[in-house]
């Protein structure tokens, strides 16, 4: 049996002249479910009405410890 081993993923919004880098990041198993992980939050983030109206090219990237992209989810 193969144990995984949590690691960090970044969160940064980035549009199309600027982007909020998430400093601290969340731990998970794998990057889907990091990616699960981000729709949650987005979701909530929408119902509380805590994500402005960002309009088009904006999006979700998330990135592992080393920077790489694993997942960009579009926002507009």
């Amino acid at each position: 049996m193969v144990s995984l081993m949590p690691q960090r993923y970044f969160f940064n919004l980035v549009g199309p002249a600027s982007a909020i880098e998430d400093p601290t990041g969340v731990e998970a198993d794998t990057p889907d479910q990091a990616e699960a992980e981000a729709r949650a939050v987005i979701g909530e983030m929408r119902t509380a009405g805590d994500l402005p109206i960002l309009g088009g090219g904006w999006q979700l990237e998330i990135r592992d410890g080393a920077g790489r992209l694993v997942r960009s989810i579009p926002l507009g």
